[in-house]
Parts: C-alpha cells; structure tokens; sequence
C-alpha cells in the first residue's frame, strides 16, 4: 500500500489502494467529520431529492426494485451501494448503470483536495464520492443506501426527502447493541420531522416508533397503514386506495410492498402494468442468484439469522421438487454463525465449508465447530477456499442436487468469479 497522493490521472486502482492506507479505522462512527468535508465542497446543496434506505437485510433490494420502477417513469436516477461483490463501480450506478473509473477517480480528487486535514474512512469517502458524481450529474433521485445502522452512518449527513427501513435483526452487535430495541433506535436516526418514514419490519420495535413520534415523523407501517400477502405464484399489496395482485418476483415481497408504499406516498408510482413489466425482470446479484444450471448451483449473499430464514424458503421449494440440497457455506468471523447455519439446517442434507481469507474471514473448522451444535446435521468436507470447494464438490455432483453457496458478500463474490472464469 502506498500513502502517495494519487491525482486526476491515477487509475481507480491506486486511488482505492489509497483510500484503504489513509485511516486506522475501517468503522468510525459519527457525522462531524464528513458533514464537514461535504460543507466544504458543497455537496449538500444538490437539487437532488434523497431517499435513505436502511435495514439489517433488504436494502439492496428494495434499493432495485425503487431504481426500476423510477426509470420507467423517466427519471434520471442514482443508486448508491455496498458492499460490492466483483468492481467497486457496482456501488454507484445512473440510471442502472455502472460508471467509468474515471468518474470515481474525479470524485476522489474533488475529496482529496477539499477535505484538507480532515480523516476519512474508505466507506466515508465512497459516500462522498457518490454524492459528488450524482449532484455532477445532476440526478432527479438519490437512491442511498445506509452502510450501518443509520443515526450516525456516513449516509445521515443528507436532508431526506423520505426515509425508508426494511428489516431489522441483530448484526454488527458491538456497534449496534444486542437487542432489536437497540438496534431499531439506531436505525430510527434516519428519520427526520415532518418527513416519510417507511417502515417495512414485520414487527417494529416500539423504540422505532416512540422516536418517530417524538420528532414528528410522518411514520407509514407495514402490518397496519400497508399490508402484504403472500402466495405460490403471487402476492397482494394493500395501501390506501392501491389493492394489486401482482406476480411474485424473485426478490422477497417484503421488500417490493415496502419499496411501492414509498413511491405511494411520494406520489410516484406507476400504472399497474408499469409495475407488473418492472417485477418480472426485477433481478439483484447475488440475491438467490443461479449460476450454473448442470450441475445447480445457486448463490446468496445471507450472512445473518434473518437472511438465513429467508433462504431457507427459498430452498424448500427445491427439496419439494425433489432436490437434495447441499450447502457450502463461508461466512467473516464477526458474524454469529450458529445462529446463520441453524436457520437453513432444516432443509440442508449436508454441509460443506471453506475459509475466507483476509483479517475478518473466519476459517472452515470453526463453521464446523459451530455445527456440532445444532442436531442431525452431516458434515461432508472442509476446504481452504471457495475455489478449492467448488473444484471439489462440482464434479462428483449428482443430477438431484442443487448446491447452495452462501454465507458472505465474499463468498457470493468467490462463487461468481469461479463460473466467471
């Protein structure tokens, strides 16, 4: 790693490896430090209209599903994401596109030279960066995503014109707290008065909506102000006038009635059939995401109790079809690994795992070790890497089988590369 100052000719790669070496930390919470540098180069005086988007899962999904349905009405729209899986250009994209590295490097320049001696985390300056090429840009709607937590997220510098919350489950306790109250309070400091808060959770800890009353919040719940059911082949949403029956997508229909319950009350949802075309082709990496169809393979990013139930379901549908399903999980050290594997052990017939590398990648044998806890579980192999895994495991593959590659953004990214290949 270099602590050279790159310039507007560097490559995207010596600016990144850059951005990595200029602070201790890779988490610092607060906002005093980047609403200065963003005062400083005036990011905050985009015409843009903002969305802030936060939840333990779900984000980047109904970050998709808001970025379609906003498109088909000719909007000119930027979404901003993390992590990425393959490129960094994957965390910003206009009008559902990724960018040339040039635009990156140029934002990068435009922070280096404007935040003088003021630190900032690698998450802190892709924010930035982001905000500098949407308001270059000059966008009509701002699609971000929050990174962690909310209320003091690198993400809350901005003035929302609406904010929405799509799960909320333990994760990154040591940051968050261990109790849903807890991290529902964090996440709560997204909201603004007087302004749309949506809340898809399935069931809202009272501390969320006692903030969202104390500050006057124009809250709109899931399971009361908007309702979803779901079936086989299809799933209802209800919300004031709007009762649709629309086809089910590939992406969870907590998400969609979340992501149409916003554009409802910001008076921007599309006719019917709009909807329906959207849904249909509504497709986010990495989400159960299919990547060979002999032998089956399928991938997903599930890296926490809740995404684990969430996968499960998916899962089932196959072991209906008759399929056994075999898991090779790698997931990073920091996340609570019982609680993820005991979530799909239900409909796993057997376990596989591989290690990730890097300073939070948790090895093969301690995923192993957090199995023997939970019953009937079988164990097949461990490997060093998800490459030596899927090197394995694909040709001895029977026909019946789907093999189901999960456990981190990492992961998903190793898997992805390996068929790239």
């Amino acid at each position: 790693m270099t602590k050279t100052i790159p310039s507007q000719s560097s490559s995207l790669d010596d600016w990144l490896c850059y951005l990595e070496s200029v602070h201790p930390a890779n988490i610092e919470m607060g906002l005093e430090r980047v609403a200065r540098v963003a005062n400083n180069i005036g990011l905050l005086t985009s015409s843009s209209k903002i969305i802030l988007i936060a939840g333990t899962n779900g984000k980047g999904t109904t970050a998709r599903c808001l970025e379609s349905l906003l498109l088909a009405q000719g909007y000119r729209v930027g979404t901003y994401a993390s992590p990425h899986l393959i490129r960094y250009n994957e965390r910003v994209r206009v009008n559902g596109a990724e960018l040339d590295d040039q635009y990156h490097v140029d934002a990068f320049n435009l922070l280096e030279q404007g935040r003088g001696d003021t630190p900032l985390t690698y998450f802190e300056y892709g924010t930035l960066g982001a905000l500098a090429i949407f308001k270059r840009l000059e966008v009509d709607y701002v699609l971000l995503e929050v990174g962690l937590g909310g209320r003091f997220d690198a993400t809350n510098i901005v003035t929302p014109y609406a904010s929405i919350i799509t799960t909320i489950d333990l994760d990154h306790k040591e940051y968050l707290g261990d109790t849903r109250e807890l991290v529902a309070y964090d996440k709560a400091g997204i909201f603004r008065e007087s302004t749309p808060a949506i809340i898809g959770d399935l069931n809202i800890p009272h501390t969320m909506t006692d903030y969202g009353k104390e500050i006057n919040a124009n809250m709109v719940l899931s399971g009361s102000d908007f309702i979803f059911k779901e079936r086989a082949q299809s799933f209802s949403w209800q919300f004031k006038e709007h009762n649709l029956e629309l086809p089910k997508p590939a992406i969870p229909c907590q998400n969609v009635a979340t992501a149409l319950t916003a554009l409802s009350v910001l008076n921007l949802l599309p006719s019917d059939e709009v909807i329906t075309q959207c849904l249909a082709s509504l497709v986010v990496e990495g989400r159960f995401q299919q990547l060979n169809a002999e032998p089956l393979v399928y991938t997903d990013v599930a890296h926490n109790p809740e995404s684990a139930r969430y996968l499960a379901t998916k899962l089932a549908s196959y072991k209906d079809k008759g399929f056994k399903i075999h898991a090779l999980a790698a997931m990073l050290a920091d996340k609570d690994k019982v609680g993820v594997l005991k979530e799909v052990s239900d409909v796993v017939d057997e376990w596989s795992f591989a290690s990730l590398e890097g300073p939070r990648g948790d090895s093969a044998a301690n995923l192993h070790q957090a199995l023997l806890s939970i019953p009937n579980s079988y164990f097949k192999q461990g490997y060093n890497s998800v490459e030596a895994a899927l090197d394995a495991i694909l040709p001895n593959q029977p026909s019946n089988t789907l093999l189901i590659v999960f456990g981190s953004f990492f992961t998903v990214a190793g898997a992805i590369h390996y068929f790239k290949k």
